[in-house]
């Protein structure tokens, strides 16, 4: 008797020992299993907050976009200006000041100036975005009539501009709000034609970009109908403010339609604008006369942007590629 009652003492001691540790296992274990889910909702409470803040930063984003394409268009210069950052530098060099200025000019010289634009994507990088968009600009050109003689059938007073701009807009977020700090042009194509020009096909190709320095060439195509002449002048023409006035030199089209032009870079760096400037007329024989009347019929300027790099990458010289180049030089004044 006195062994089995020593027998369930043990036995009860196990269990309550047993059933001490299973529950302060338990205890851990809620414990364990309240802090995961606590950390769940605190991550996605902080995913959320980010999508929260990501979505206000593509809203902030996509309505200076959408301001700036409709001050363009209104040629709201005042209201485009606050859109920019007052430390704005363009790529192509010109700062906050220069650009109102540019775009002031412009509204004054095309009054019916035009903007499409289409936002191709947005990305984001912290407190900065990079926006890359294709704009589409048209305007109607006025130039004055002339007293010349120029017969009615063929207007030279009224000109019509087409263009189509690919370039990037970085922006940066500055006390909560996005501002345009700089914009980078990748490739710019323009034309403005008057008259019969308008009409004519015409083909004007220069490099995309090209280092600076160094030859590029310049090809103008179009197909001369009978019973006209036409002349032609290639060129190009930094991108600077103010712009030069480009210098013409005309040339006769070639019977093949295709008229080319070697010219040189500059050595500064600066982008430039490859020109092409075409004057198509019209021959008629006035026998009574026995002379040949020669009448002006069409124009046509045509621009495309030529961007320019260093041809060099730089080399970083390690010790080794020094005593190379040391022996070298020894050996070649020996």
């Amino acid at each position: 008797m006195k062994k089995l009652l020593t027998t369930l003492i043990i036995l009860s001691m196990l269990t309550s020992n047993a059933y001490a540790y299973s529950f302060v296992n338990k205890e851990k274990e809620k414990a364990t299993f309240k802090n995961k889910i606590e950390k769940h909702i605190a991550k996605k409470n902080a995913e959320r907050e980010q999508k929260k803040l990501a979505k206000e930063d593509l809203k902030g984003v996509k309505e200076v976009i959408w301001k700036l394409n409709k001050y363009s268009n209104e040629h709201n210069v005042e209201e485009l200006a606050k859109l920019y950052d007052k430390n704005y530098r363009s790529f192509d060099g010109f700062k906050y000041d220069t650009l109102v200025k540019m775009m002031q000019e412009a509204y004054d010289a095309y009054e019916d100036l035009s903007y499409k634009t289409d936002v191709e994507k947005i990305d984001f990088y912290g407190d900065k975005a990079v926006v890359n968009i294709v704009d589409t600009t048209r305007a109607t050109v006025k130039g004055e009539k002339s007293n010349s003689g120029i017969s009615t059938e063929y207007d030279l007073s009224t000109g019509y501009l087409e263009g189509i701009c690919n370039y990037s807009i970085y922006l940066q977020k500055i006390n909560n709000e996005w501002k345009i700090i700089g914009d980078n042009v990748i490739s710019e194509i323009t034309s403005i034609k008057y008259g019969i020009a308008r009409d004519y096909p015409m083909e004007f190709s220069a490099p995309l970009s090209t280092p600076y320095g160094e030859d590029y060439c310049l090809t103008l195509k179009i197909k001369p109908k009978k019973g006209s002449r036409i002349v032609a002048s290639l060129g190009k023409e930094e991108i600077l403010y103010p712009s030069a006035e480009p210098k013409d030199v005309f040339r006769k089209m070639p019977k093949d339609g295709i008229l080319e032009r070697v010219v040189r870079a500059n050595k500064d760096g600066y982008n430039e604008y490859a020109i092409a400037s075409v004057g198509i007329t019209k021959m008629d024989k006035v026998p009574e006369f026995n002379m040949i009347e020669i009448e002006m019929t069409g124009l046509a300027f045509l621009l495309q942007r030529v961007n320019m790099y260093h041809n060099i990458n730089p080399i970083r010289k390690t010790e080794q590629n020094k005593k190379e180049d040391k022996k070298e030089n020894a050996e070649n004044k020996g």
